[in-house]
């Protein structure tokens, strides 16, 4: 039997990264002040972003010897289902990522990395094959990531040009279009799949994290929100509605981390159970968000309502850490094996 529930030392990981976000980045950092912009800074300062390293964040995975913690992927799970909880940057995400790749190669960019000197950010292609590229939070990164299937490949940022701001809908995020120069070479480069299944399942953690986060703030209203004398929780079709989040948050919890101790582990079907991750994951994230939206009723629809946050960022998280092909591909090729 393999257990899934985190050790005393897990969830005390848990807890410091819990209390950090909560005062350092709220939901309520995204609500429209009165002048009808953000109450504050969508982008994480750099000051900030040395805290988070001291905190040891971007070593946790990396080994003792090389300035880490020696801790596992699933330790970096933990932290990233988090991340998913309060809408943080996607870029810290990349970062650790990135972390295990400047290990086999550039020490000097690993210090860097794990001290909170340099951050990466997530370079997502627009489609497959494609220079045409999507920049997520990269303000103030010196480098970005790119992920073509399992393959992953750190770049500088001078590797992009054309770089342009364009809309985003999650605007939570600073979103740019840029191209990457051809026959620009990579800094570093994993074919193997290692890095680039973390990835992947940084991602998944990222969108438990939203789907959990969907239901506790729908658990929470309905306890508080009141019609016809009583709370609306007691209401047999809130409660159904509010059940069907749970199994799908608990469903795809079992998956997720379940994909990171085969990772771990090293397990002959690591792969399958990494693109399984991505795609349960997706799906409970989008789904308890919409739920949110629904079981706010008119407020949910409003940007006082954290609701939208949940399901603006479950659909950016679905497009990253496992392109479509290769999860198709993986999936497919399990499942037709004699």
């Amino acid at each position: 039997m393999i257990d899934l529930l985190p050790s005393a030392e897990q969830q005390q990981i848990i807890d410091s990264v819990a209390a950090f976000l909560a005062a350092e980045l709220p939901l309520a950092r995204l609500r429209p002040g009165s002048d009808g912009e953000r109450s504050g800074d969508i982008c994480i300062s750099a000051e900030l972003w040395q805290r988070m390293a001291g905190l040891g964040w971007f070593g946790l995975g990396i080994p003792e010897g090389r300035g880490g913690a020696g801790l596992t992927v699933v330790e970096e799970m933990l932290l990233a289902r988090e991340v998913g909880r309060y809408a943080a940057s996607p870029a810290i995400a990349a970062t650790i990522a990135a972390a295990h790749l400047a290990v086999r190669g550039d020490r000097d960019l690993l210090e860097n990395l794990v001290a909170g000197k340099q951050r990466v950010a997530i370079a997502s292609r627009l489609c497959a094959g494609s220079d045409e590229c999507h920049l997520l939070d990269a303000r103030g990164a010196g480098y970005c990531l790119v992920v073509d299937g399992s393959e992953a490949r750190l770049y500088g940022t001078a590797a992009f040009d054309e770089v342009r701001a364009v809309i985003s809908l999650d605007d939570a995020i600073v979103l740019e279009r840029a191209r990457l120069a051809p026959r620009v070479r990579p800094l570093l480069r994993d074919a193997a799949g290692d890095v680039g299944h973390r990835i992947s399942l940084l991602n998944s953690a990222q969108l438990l994290g939203v789907s959990e986060a969907a239901l506790q703030q729908s658990v929470d209203y309905a306890k508080a929100r009141e019609q016809f004398g009583q709370a609306i929780g007691s209401f047999q079709a809130i409660k159904h509605r509010c059940a069907d989040m749970a199994m799908r948050a608990e469903a795809a919890y079992a998956q997720v981390f379940f994909a990171g101790l085969s990772q771990a582990g090293g397990q002959p079907d690591a792969a399958y159970q990494v693109a399984a991750a991505k795609v349960i994951s997706a799906e409970a994230a989008l789904a308890n968000s919409r739920s949110c939206i629904q079981l706010h009723g008119g407020i949910g629809f409003t940007a006082e309502c954290a609701a939208h946050v949940f399901l603006k960022r479950a659909h950016l998280l679905g497009q990253l850490g496992g392109e479509r092909r290769w999860i198709r591909t993986t999936l497919l090729s399990k499942r037709t094996a004699p």
